[in-house]
């Protein structure tokens, strides 16, 4: 089970999950607060949409490319605002 190779395209619900547990682990988050967000819908952007699961498996692959966009984000936000301040 590798996520080599498979940078955009659609993750395999066979081969790439993440518990919820795994999933609270990988946004830094506590598992209350992850089962919160899965009962409000907050984490349905990285469920594999397998029915009839009630252990909600989630996309490893998903949740990765979450994190770096958002440290992306973050680098691109602090590269503006170190760049714009001036010396």
């Amino acid at each position: 089970m590798t996520d080599s190779g498979t940078t955009g395209r659609v993750p395999d619900p066979a081969s790439d999950w993440i518990s919820q547990r795994g999933l609270a682990a990988l946004l830094g988050i506590s598992e209350r607060t992850a089962s919160l967000w899965a009962k409000a819908g907050r984490l349905r952007c990285y469920a594999h949409g397998v029915e009839n699961n009630a252990r909600r498996p989630y996309s490893r692959q998903l949740v990765e490319r979450e994190r770096q966009r958002r440290w992306d984000t973050a680098v691109r936000s602090q590269d503006e605002r170190l760049g714009s301040g001036g010396m």
